[in-house]
């Protein structure tokens, strides 16, 4: 089980690598809007974001175009 103390989207990327693996198309498209949900929301005054690149998050849309588009 994911340790309760890891970012929501990092729990969102690794079922959305899930998803891929099993070639759920339709379920790797939700993640990606919960991914861009979380994302987006996260933030606001004295908000400093501790992720150190967003490459995890870049290469899930590849990966998504990848499976729209072998």
């Amino acid at each position: 089980m994911a340790s309760p103390d890891r970012r929501l989207s990092d729990k969102i990327l690794a079922a959305f690598d899930q998803a891929c693996e099993r070639r759920e198309i339709d379920v790797a498209e939700l993640l990606v809007k919960a991914l861009e949900a979380t994302l987006t929301r996260a933030g606001g005054k004295g908000h400093v974001d501790k992720r150190r690149e967003l490459g995890p998050v870049v290469e899930a849309y590849a990966r998504l175009q990848r499976l729209r588009h072998p």
